[in-house]
């Protein structure tokens, strides 16, 4: 998983918080869905900057946010300051949380981040435990037909900062992603930066049968943009969200 320079984090708030802003929102619906009544509390794995995690202290939940990354902790404690948010800098394979929440997410293809297949198992079976038994758990992920696909880089830039983002060839089941920029300081400088994050390939099977070895006990598969209906051919899509429950 990448250390992220707060270079980066603030092109990450600038051009890729659309995406978690509507997760946020889908993840709301759904935990209203699948268990309405039940104690409003989140964790969100991989919280990033703290844009899902906003969005749920808005609605009212208890919040804990993990990331392996104390810039994007640093952001994240400046969105949810005032209130009364727990954020952890941690691995999302090894960390801890004060006590149980109702629902967990993880946004963005965490579970490709964490690494090969031992990691993802260490980071379901860290969820598990940091449920409450009856909670639930969503997460998105890559599959691998979207990390095969080829994207050519994509350049943003606004009056702060700009960004260049491009692929690397796969290498097996990884592929890296390289991220450079320039953010302009308030003194008129421009400050470099770069970092590749790199994502690995898992069948949508190996993932599902990890769940299982964590202790999940149902679990579908759906599309992005409707995480209430199983898709029948999960490897069809580019990334696809999780929804499991614990017992």
């Amino acid at each position: 998983m990448a250390e992220y320079v707060d270079a980066f984090v603030t092109a990450y708030d600038r051009f890729w918080a659309p995406y978690p802003e509507r997760m946020g929102e889908a993840w709301l619906r759904l935990h209203a869905h699948v268990a309405p009544g039940s104690e409003r509390s989140l964790l969100d794995v991989g919280c990033g900057t703290g844009i899902v995690a906003a969005r749920f202290a808005a609605a009212g939940y208890r919040v804990v946010g993990v990331d392996i990354s104390e810039a994007m902790i640093d952001r994240a404690r400046e969105r949810l300051a005032g209130t009364d948010a727990v954020l952890i800098a941690a691995d999302a394979a090894d960390f801890e949380v004060p006590r149980p929440c109702a629902f967990a997410v993880s946004t963005y293809d965490v579970l490709n981040h964490v690494g090969d297949i031992d990691r993802v198992r260490a980071y379901l079976r860290c969820v598990h435990r940091a449920v409450a038994p009856g909670g639930w758990f969503g997460f998105d992920m890559s599959t691998t037909r979207g990390l095969l696909a080829d994207v050519p880089p994509v350049a943003r830039q606004d009056g702060t900062v700009s960004v260049e983002v491009a692929r690397g060839p796969l290498d097996g089941d990884r592929r890296p992603l390289h991220v450079t920029g320039q953010l302009r300081t308030e003194d008129g400088r421009t400050a470099p930066f770069t970092t590749t994050i790199t994502n690995t390939a898992h069948p949508v099977a190996d993932v599902l049968s990890a769940l299982a070895e964590a202790g999940w006990a149902t679990s579908h598969v759906a599309a992005i943009d409707d995480l209430l209906t199983p898709v029948p051919d999960p490897e069809a899509l580019p990334r696809v969200a999780v929804v499991a429950r614990r017992d």
